[in-house]
């Protein structure tokens, strides 16, 4: 392919990836959640299998690459799958109006079917655009690129967010958390920019390998190869019980929030920006580092700060929650980019080409089945759990509680078995830490790393002495209790948030 022409099909997928991100952003997400808990009145297990519903429809991908294989016409699939993905919103959209009245009380089973066919179509889609994209992006450069798409991606996700949570909470001020319209407009604005990102996708050239490869070839033994694959299956293994571990915990946070925290939406909104804030930040490093060192140190380091996310969770108290919430967001954003990058880097790099959908879908069907069964598993102990509440020094340990301890033990165990994958010229998980020190050394990497803001910040030396000032202090305050450190942390975040908090609820 020319390179002009490839350049500008590259350019196109990260357009289409930034308004595909809002539409995820505004169509789903904690807003869906949101709608589900305050307006339909959804219980725990409902939002566990409405979390489920994406990755269960991840085995339809089997098909799909059985489609891929046989026809050889990946963009054909993915445009028209993700095209009925997501036109079928526009049922969810009317959902409040009067022609689903007969349904009233089976709203949530209605969105549950919806987001059920929704999430077929768009795992179709999903096969097909990753064994497009693998023909379509040099080998050499995919860390960076797909860390930078993911990057503004990402951005767009967070100003879109925080908008959509300042606008939920003046809604709800002005009329009642019960009214469903808020959400409504939401889901609209997404489905307009996830049909932007259609048209965008649609331009994007294909690689001259796809064009030649027509699948009349096809041999159905390409289903059998991947069982055949010693280290790809030991790779499926760990993302699967990785999937399993986070899932059982992931959609019960944001209840966690709403119902026990009583977080309102601009706070929760403001703290996952932030996370997305640490997520472009560190996009910008992990890219080039996954290009550099390799992939599976990279989920290695990722994977270990990940264990201690639930902890955190845990230490957030009613009124008191601003610094363990904050710390927990963050951390998350940060290491959950490099560990998601990681794996899919590492995915299709040991995905032959010849039959690499079959590799992709079989990938995705297993671990999207496993995935989609943790949420249920979560939705389940948490319902079983209910009455369950207990002091454990200062702390009330409730059955979200649990959840999140469980999760983190069962993500430690997961880190076994990453070792066994073999990845061809990968370094040492320490190789990631020391390049980590460097990229984040205030006079090397940080400079570089903020580029995605399009300013030069000329006075970042200081700021970042200020942050490692305020490091430093912490560090001195160490040998106290956990009780000290998250009142001085309260004290410390509280004020500036507050204020920050009253701006974003500003009418003017």
């Amino acid at each position: 392919m020319d390179a002009k022409i490839q350049n500008r099909a590259l350019n196109f997928s990260i357009i289409d990836g930034a308004f595909s991100a809002i539409m995820g952003s505004l169509a789903g997400g904690m807003f869906l959640m949101g709608f589900a808990l305050k307006v339909l009145r959804a219980e725990a297990s409902q939002i566990g299998i409405l979390a489920s519903l994406p990755m269960f429809a991840n085995l339809i991908q089997i098909f799909g690459s059985y489609i891929i294989e046989k026809t050889g016409k990946k963009k054909p699939l993915c445009f028209w799958s993700v095209l009925l993905s997501r036109v079928l919103w526009i049922l969810i959209i009317f959902l409040p109006f009067r022609i689903f009245a007969p349904l009233s009380d089976y709203r949530i089973w209605v969105v549950v079917v919806v987001i059920a066919l929704s999430s077929i179509f768009g795992s179709l889609s999903g096969v097909a655009w990753l064994a497009w994209m693998s023909d379509l992006v040099p080998e050499n450069i995919r860390g960076s690129y797909f860390g930078r798409r993911n990057m503004i991606a990402s951005a767009c996700g967070m100003v879109v967010v925080l908008l959509g949570g300042k606008f939920i909470t003046l809604w709800e001020a002005r009329f009642s958390e019960q009214n469903p319209y808020g959400f409504i407009l939401l889901f609209i604005l997404g489905l307009v920019a996830g049909l932007i990102a259609i048209w965008f996708l649609s331009r994007i050239q294909e690689a001259e390998s796809e064009k030649k490869d027509t699948g009349t070839g096809f041999n159905f033994s390409l289903f059998f190869r991947p069982l055949q694959d010693r280290n790809f299956l030991i790779l499926v293994l760990f993302v699967s019980a990785w999937m399993f571990a986070i899932q059982l915990a992931g959609p019960f946070y944001g209840v966690f929030m709403i119902e026990h925290l009583k977080i309102d939406f601009s706070n929760i909104t403001v703290f996952g920006a932030l996370a997305t804030l640490a997520t472009l930040f560190m996009m910008k490093i992990w890219g080039p580092i996954s290009d550099k060192l390799g992939n599976k140190p990279i989920i290695i380091v990722s994977g270990w700060i990940l264990i201690l996310i639930p902890f955190i969770w845990v230490l957030a108290l009613p009124g008191k929650y601003y610094f363990p919430v904050l710390t927990a967001h963050i951390l998350s954003g940060a290491f959950m980019a490099g560990a998601a990058l990681s794996q899919f880097n590492i995915l299709i790099k040991l995905s032959p080409k010849e039959g690499r959908s079959v590799y992709l879908a079989l990938f995705a069907a297993i671990t999207g089945f496993v995935g989609a069964v943790a949420p249920i598993a979560g939705g389940a102990l948490s319902k079983s759990l209910e009455g369950v509440s207990f002091t454990f020094f200062a702390y009330n340990i409730s059955n979200l509680h649990v959840i999140f301890l469980a999760s983190s033990v069962l993500q430690a165990l997961t880190i076994f078995f990453i070792l066994m994958v073999q990845e061809p010229a990968s370094s040492t998980p320490v190789a990631v830490i020391m390049q980590l020190k460097n990229d984040l050394n205030p006079q090397v990497g940080i400079a570089s790393s903020t580029d995605f803001l399009m300013v030069e910040l000329k006075k970042t030396e200081d700021i970042l002495k200020k942050i490692d000032k305020a490091t430093d202090y912490i560090a001195e305050k160490s040998e106290d209790k956990i009780e000290k450190v998250l009142d001085k942390g309260e004290k410390f975040i509280k004020g500036p948030w507050n204020r920050f908090i009253d701006f974003l609820k500003s009418d003017d």
